[in-house]
């Protein structure tokens, strides 16, 4: 019996580019930590108002699937925990900058 496991499509959330990117002798043009951190932030900001969107929703007696509701809760959920992660990441690597000697 061989059971097969298909590859997971990737998800496009608009913050890396399709195309591939011209470059420079000062490196990668268009494409900067700040700007991927700033979609990411974005896409943050929306899971959660969708997420409250759909809790006043529910709230307020609007016809709203208990499932879509869940999804959305949990979508903003994971958002704000892998952004707490990156956070610590950048918090801990600026701190190991700051302990190196010159």
């Amino acid at each position: 019996m061989d059971v097969g496991i298909a590859p997971v499509a990737p998800l496009d959330d608009g913050v890396l580019p399709s195309a591939p990117l011209e470059t420079t002798p000062a490196g990668p043009t268009g494409l900067t930590f700040g700007r991927i951190l700033e979609g990411q932030l974005d896409q943050l900001n929306a899971d959660m108002h969708a997420a409250e969107t759909s809790m006043k929703d529910f709230a307020s007696g609007k016809p709203i699937e208990l499932h879509e509701l869940m999804i959305n809760l949990e979508r903003a959920r994971v958002s704000v925990q892998v952004f707490v992660q990156v956070r610590n990441k950048i918090v801990e690597s600026y701190q190991d900058l700051m302990r190196m000697q010159m």
